[in-house]
């Protein structure tokens, strides 16, 4: 969930209204129902099988509050949408800007540092509606027609199988993974992982309303990404990969070391300093391998570390009879993603950071590999939920879990 407040921007609604789900459209979504008002709306937004997104706006012109539930991406494109249906944009302080100066705020009263210093805010200014790119008309490989999204920027084809670059530019190395479990075996690991939400059994799990189960080749960048430098901060015990987590974590060791210093005395106050005092400086010299999921609007992006791609299974890319997604990341836009999961896999390693002078560097060049996963529709408790799982290995890439679902409890 993403939101932000935009104030004395003078924003025209009616135009707001219009203009955004065009804008949304250009990146691939479709506005599946809109609410409109006079001074707020909503619109319910779908893009592919399994995405779906949520985006409110009310207010009035001068104090205008959006949250978009779903991914962050969304909120780019609202900003821009918003820059050309106001009066002053140069007035418009983007979301990102807001949510550091929020955290910042939150670590002054905390006594805490945050990674990097607030900077000035930077105005949004209005963007010309996006013009779509020069199109590849047939396959390079046999000369079948091609038809693919505007974005996409690697596409296979329907005929042959080769794997065209939309540039007229050579492919990159591309390979495979073998699909090893079937449908009836991937539900029963989805089932497993629901099993272990809060408050729910495998009992309910077993009840719950399974619906489709869709097999997918899924395209993936693999990077492998250096990491060097120094850091200073202190360490967290669970990892936390937002700001307000890592405060909030922070605020909770804090608060527990001032326990046992009160509970115990002695003994326990030496504890309490060491759990609050918890600073250290290191030289970080790693290696990380990141997985990049080459959609642009992907709600499944793999967690680094948590993941593995079987590289040790792959095999030369090939077409199948299952739905192969085209590319929308290129290569060079993975690498750049790839430094900046690198380094937020390593800065949730820590609660507050006083020093963190770490550079990401990508090793070589990034391989594409097309994993089989399976997607896992299923309601329970009157909402709906899904699972991705790894149809090579067995891994859970992704799986919504009902905490207390209504209904059911």
């Amino acid at each position: 969930m993403t939101s932000a407040r935009y104030r004395q921007i003078g924003v025209k609604m009616a135009n707001f209204q219009q203009v955004l789900p065009e804008y949304l459209k250009q990146v691939g979504w479709n506005t599946k129902k809109i609410i409109p008002g006079e001074r707020s709306f909503m619109l319910e937004l779908k893009k592919g099988f399994f995405e779906k997104a949520t985006i409110k706006v009310r207010g009035i012109p001068e104090d205008v509050y959006v949250e978009v539930d779903g991914p962050s991406d969304l909120m780019d494109v609202v900003e821009q949408a918003l820059a050309n249906s106001c009066d002053n944009p140069s007035a418009l302080i983007g979301w990102k800007e807001q949510e550091k100066q929020e955290a910042m705020e939150m670590a002054k009263s905390l006594g805490g540092v945050l990674p990097t210093p607030p900077t000035a805010p930077v105005p949004i200014q209005p963007q010309p509606p996006l013009t779509p790119k020069p199109k590849l008309e047939a396959c390079m490989h046999c000369g079948a027609p091609l038809t693919y999204n505007p974005e996409e920027v690697l596409v296979v084809c329907n005929y042959c199988g080769y794997v065209n670059n939309t540039t007229g530019e050579q492919p990159p190395r591309c390979s495979m993974l073998p699909i090893l479990l079937t449908g009836s075996q991937t539900l029963e690991i989805a089932k497993n992982h629901v099993a272990k939400g809060i408050l729910v059994t495998r009992g309910m799990a077993e009840r719950a309303e399974w619906g489709a189960i869709v097999l997918r080749y899924v395209p993936n960048w693999a990077v492998t990404v250096q990491l060097e430098g120094e850091l200073e901060g202190k360490k967290a015990l669970v990892k936390a990969k937002d700001t307000k987590s890592q405060l909030a974590q922070e605020v909770a060791m804090q608060a527990l070391g001032g326990a046992l210093g009160s509970i115990f005395g002695g003994a326990g106050k030496g504890a309490g300093k060491a759990l609050a005092d918890r600073k250290e400086m290191v030289s970080v010299s790693e290696a990380m391998d990141v997985f990049v999921v080459a959609r642009k609007a992907a709600q499944y992006q793999p967690d680094v570390g948590a993941y593995k791609i079987p590289l040790d299974r792959k095999e030369p890319f090939k077409k199948t009879g299952e739905e192969t997604l085209n590319v929308e990341i290129s290569a060079q836009e993975a690498k750049e993603k790839a430094k900046g999961l690198a380094l937020q896999e390593l800065r949730s390693r820590y609660t507050f950071v006083s020093q963190f002078d770490v550079a990401a560097y990508p090793m070589e060049e990034p391989e594409l590999i097309y994993a089989p996963w399976w997607f896992i529709e299923y309601r329970m408790g009157g909402r709906s939920f899904s699972v991705i799982v790894d149809a090579c290995n067995g891994s859970v890439i992704a799986g919504q879990r009902p905490w207390i679902p209504k209904g059911v409890i």
